[in-house]
C-alpha cells in the first residue's frame, strides 16, 4: 500500500465511490454512486446487475473504474472482464481501463491490450468464450467477475462463473428481450442480487433533444425503445405485430398529401402456387400492386419484364427479394438485360445491432412510415389482411425478428407476398445491393426437378427470412 500512502487517500477510499472520486477524478451521477457502494457491498461480497439505457456510460464509469479499483485495493487479486464476443471486451472494455489506468501512474500497473498486472500481484484479465468448460479454473481470494453486455453472453457461461464462486460480481447490460440469465437475474434471482435500473433521464449528458429524436425515429412504443432509453426488457406478447391494424387503418383515413417524384418497385418472386407481386411507388404514393399466379417460373419472368415495360419502370428502379427462387430469377432478369437491385431479405441488416435481418429492418421501417402517415396506401384488403398479420419477437439479446413464413402458414396464412412487395418498393430505396457471389446458383430447372420429386432446395440456396 505504500504507493497509495503517498497518494494520501484518506480511510474512505477503500471504497468504490470515493476510490473513483479522489483517484480517477470522476464526476459521478447518482445511479453510479449507489451502484459502486453496492459494488464495494459488505464483508467483501457482492453481486451488482445494472441493466441501463444506450451510451448511459455503464461501461466507462462503473466497470472499467470498478477493475481497476478491485486490483489497486486488493493485493494477489483476480479481476476477469468478459462479455458476449471478444471485441466487446477488446474495443469496448479494455480502452476504458487503459485510459484510467494512465491516471494511477508510479502506482506499479503494468498493462498490455487486454491484460493488467500490478506490483502487488493482481491481476485484470479480458477474455471471452462461449465454451463453459473454458471458463473455469479462475480461483482467487478474491475474485471479481464483471459482465459486460451480459445479454449476448450465452446461460452456460453464467453457470460457469457461478462455479468459479467470485467474491463479487459485476454484470451489466442494456436490456434485450425476455429471456436468458440476464433477464432471470431481474426476475426469478432478483433477491440474490443488488439491482439498477438506469433510463436516458437518469444521465444528464444525454440530452432531450437526442431522446427526442429516437421517438420521432422508432416512435414511442417501439420495443427499441423501451430497451435504448427506458432501460426496459422488451416485453412482447404473442399478439405483437409490426404493423397493427389501427396504425395502418389510421393511415388510410388519413393519408398525407402526394409529394415527391422518386419511383421504385418491389418484387416479390413466388413459386409453385403463390403470388408473384410487384408494388409500385411514385413519391409517397403506392400506385398499384399487381399479382398473378404461374406454375411456369420462366413464363413468370417474362411477365414481369411485360409489366416494367408497361409501367415505365427502369432497371435501376427495381428491388427484388433474392431469398429462395429469387436469386435464380434475378439472374434470368439479367440475362434479359433487366440488372434489377437484389435485397436478400435473409441477410444481415445495415443495423445489425437492431434487427436479425433485412426483412425485419425493412418492416419495422415500413411500420415507422405508416404509423407517421407519410405514405399513401393502395385500397386492396389482402394487402390490408397481409400487412397487419405478421407478429414479431425480440431475441434475449435484443434484436428484433419476423415470424417467419413457416410460423404463418402453421396460422393458416398465406404468404405475405403483396406486403413484401409493399416492403421493398417503400424501404429499399438507395440500399446497397447484397453481395450474392458465395451462394451457388443452381438452374431453374434443378430447383423445379427437386421440388417436383419433394426434395428441399438444393444445398446453398438461401431460403430466405
Amino acid at each position: 500500500m505504500s504507493e497509495m500512502k503517498k497518494r494520501k487517500l484518506d480511510a474512505s477510499a477503500t471504497d468504490l465511490e470515493n476510490f473513483s472520486r479522489q483517484i480517477f477524478g470522476l464526476e459521478l451521477y447518482k445511479w453510479q454512486l449507489q451502484a459502486m457502494k453496492d459494488i464495494t457491498g459488505k464483508g467483501g461480497k457482492s453481486r451488482v446487475a445494472v441493466r441501463a439505457a444506450n451510451g448511459s456510460g455503464k461501461t466507462t464509469m462503473l466497470a472499467a473504474p470498478a477493475a481497476l479499483w478491485h486490483a489497486l485495493i486488493y493485493p494477489n487479486s483476480i479481476t476477469i472482464t468478459t462479455s458476449g464476443v471478444y471485441r466487446q471486451v477488446k474495443e469496448q472494455m479494455w480502452p476504458c481501463i487503459r485510459s484510467l489506468a494512465g491516471k494511477v501512474n508510479g502506482w506499479g500497473v503494468q498493462i498490455n491490450q487486454t491484460d493488467l498486472t500490478t506490483s502487488t500481484g493482481s491481476r485484470i484479465i479480458g477474455f471471452s468464450t462461449d465454451d463453459p468448460g473454458r471458463f473455469e479454473g479462475w480461483h482467487a481470494e478474491n475474485l471479481m467477475i464483471i459482465i459486460d453486455e451480459a445479454k449476448t453472453v450465452a446461460d452456460g457461461i453464467f453457470e460457469a462463473v457461478a462455479r468459479c464462486q467470485p467474491t463479487r460480481q459485476l454484470v451489466i447490460s442494456s436490456p434485450g428481450g425476455c429471456s436468458g440469465e440476464f433477464f432471470r437475474i431481474f426476475n426469478k434471482q432478483q433477491h440474490l442480487w443488488d439491482l439498477h435500473k438506469v433510463t436516458s433521464y437518469d444521465c444528464p449528458h444525454i440530452s432531450d433533444e437526442w431522446i427526442e429524436e429516437q421517438f420521432d425515429r422508432w416512435g414511442r412504443d417501439h420495443p427499441l425503445i423501451k430497451s435504448m432509453v427506458f432501460g426496459d426488457f422488451m416485453e412482447m406478447a404473442d399478439e405483437r405485430l409490426v404493423i397493427p391494424f389501427p396504425a395502418l387503418d389510421n393511415c388510410q383515413n388519413n393519408p398525407p398529401s402526394k409529394k415527391g417524384k422518386e419511383v421504385a418497385c418491389g418484387v416479390d418472386f413466388a413459386g409453385g402456387g403463390d403470388e408473384n407481386a410487384m408494388a409500385i411507388r411514385r413519391g409517397n404514393k403506392l400506385e398499384k400492386v399487381i399479382t398473378w399466379r404461374e406454375k411456369d417460373t420462366m413464363a413468370s419472368v417474362g411477365r414481369f419484364i411485360i409489366e416494367f415495360k408497361k409501367a415505365g419502370l427502369k432497371a435501376d428502379e427495381i428491388y427484388c427479394d433474392v431469398g429462395g427462387l429469387g436469386l435464380p430469377m434475378a439472374d434470368a432478369l439479367a440475362e434479359a438485360g433487366w440488372s434489377v437491385h437484389r435485397v436478400n431479405f435473409g441477410g444481415r441488416a445495415h443495423d445489425h445491432d437492431a434487427y436479425v435481418n433485412r426483412s425485419a429492418e425493412m418492416w419495422f421501417a415500413t411500420s415507422r412510415l405508416i404509423e407517421k402517415c407519410e405514405i399513401i396506401l393502395p385500397d386492396d384488403d389482402v394487402l390490408v389482411q397481409q400487412l397487419t398479420s405478421r407478429r414479431c419477437s425480440a431475441s434475449k439479446n435484443g434484436k428484433l425478428n419476423l415470424e417467419s413464413k413457416a410460423e404463418m402458414k402453421s396460422r393458416g396464412l398465406a404468404s405475405p407476398d403483396r406486403a413484401d412487395a409493399v416492403v421493398l418498393a417503400v424501404s429499399a430505396r438507395g440500399a446497397i445491393d447484397d453481395m450474392l457471389t458465395e451462394y451457388v446458383r443452381p438452374s431453374l430447372n434443378e430447383i423445379f426437378a427437386g421440388q417436383m420429386d419433394g426434395d428441399a432446395l438444393p444445398e446453398g440456396m438461401d431460403v430466405g427470412y
